[in-house]
């Protein structure tokens, strides 16, 4: 599988059409610029990232570390429009496709060799440079998990490959939060027990696992092992569509994840639209700080496609919810999917 993340997405976008702003520290921000202290990072570029700047930071603590930085405040719809244009080209290729976000995306392709997959992975990248500018990082493994992890490793704007004879070399010295879906709580319990790096669980026992994290733990056991098994959805199958995204540190209030939350409905509205779909259930999901999780959902009416319907639905149920205790993780979903044209998809 090929993985293909986008870059610094927003950031990489505004340097485009502010060719200024180009090799300077910029934060893409949630406010204005005349009330940028009081919002959070949307992203930044690297030049930032090298202060310690980075996503979900309030826009006063990133301006503690550097008062000069550039200050942009994110324009959805240039960012979605932008989207559309590489999501358009990544499926004129013959291969299977899931989007992932805005700015990542999945393609499985039939071929012979991983030289193969690195050719194409080289075309796309040239592909998507030459009809966007934007630069993006491909990696290419067996599964969907393994393919993001090696294109993380490749960051930025690099290409990789690791075949399953070298995969296990690739993981065991890296730490069990660079898999995707660990986060701090579950790395914090593997440290109690001795767990650091993905070949430290390899080697583990994995009841113990599983009586540690569940069915989670037995997930965690195969794959530090070397077998991924995660597919890509295709768009025919989907069931539902969403968007989670984990803090950087435990939200106590609405204000702290209302800019968050604006985030995962512009992505997850995105994606409803470029497969043509539209909804009739919106749904959140809060992951406290003791790794217990909550969702809650609400039906409607009618089927619909409205961006403003989701924010104002998903804030109102994750209000409820970021109440009850701190919150390490949030998510937005649309489900109850037909497509646009009125016929129904039966799921």
């Amino acid at each position: 599988m090929l993985y293909i993340d986008m870059d610094y997405f927003f950031a990489a976008c505004e340097e485009v059409r502010h060719q200024e702003l180009k090799g300077k520290p910029l934060v893409v921000g949630s406010s204005p610029e005349s009330e940028k202290l009081k919002g959070v990072v949307q992203t930044c570029n690297y030049e930032a990232r090298a202060f310690g700047v980075h996503s979900a930071m309030r826009t006063s603590e990133a301006y503690k570390l550097n008062p000069n930085m550039a200050y942009v405040q994110a324009d959805w719809n240039y960012y979605e429009e932008i989207s559309k244009r590489i999501m358009t080209l990544l499926s004129g290729y013959k291969a299977r496709m899931e989007a992932d976000s805005i700015d990542e995306a999945v393609l499985e392709f039939e071929v012979g060799s991983y030289e193969e997959a690195l050719a194409i992975g080289k075309e796309i990248k040239g592909i998507v440079r030459d009809k966007t500018g934007l630069p993006c990082t491909i990696g290419i493994s067996s599964g969907k998990i393994f393919a993001k992890m090696v294109c993380d490793s490749a960051k930025p704007d690099g290409l990789k490959a690791v075949g399953q004879d070298g995969i296990k070399e690739f993981l065991k010295d890296r730490s069990v939060g660079k898999i995707p879906g660990v986060g701090r709580k579950t790395e914090e319990k593997l440290a109690a027990i001795g767990i650091k790096t993905i070949g430290d669980l390899s080697q583990a026992d994995p009841m113990v696992l599983i009586d540690l994290l569940g069915s989670f733990g037995k997930e965690l056991f195969i794959l530090a092992n070397g077998t991924d098994t995660s597919s890509i959805v295709d768009n025919a199958n989907v069931v539902s569509i969403g968007r989670e995204r984990t803090l950087d540190s435990n939200a106590h209030s609405m204000r702290e994840v209302e800019s968050l939350i604006k985030m995962l409905t512009k992505e997850v509205i995105g994606e409803v639209r470029r497969n043509n779909f539209v909804f009739k259930s919106i749904g959140v999901k809060a992951r406290y700080s003791d790794f217990t999780d909550r969702l809650k959902s609400r039906s409607l009416n009618n089927y619909s496609d409205s961006e403003e319907l989701v924010l104002k639905t998903a804030t109102s149920l994750l209000s409820d919810l970021v109440k009850e205790k701190p919150v390490r993780k949030i998510g937005v979903r649309v489900s109850s999917l037909a497509s646009r044209g009125g016929q129904k998809s039966l799921f």
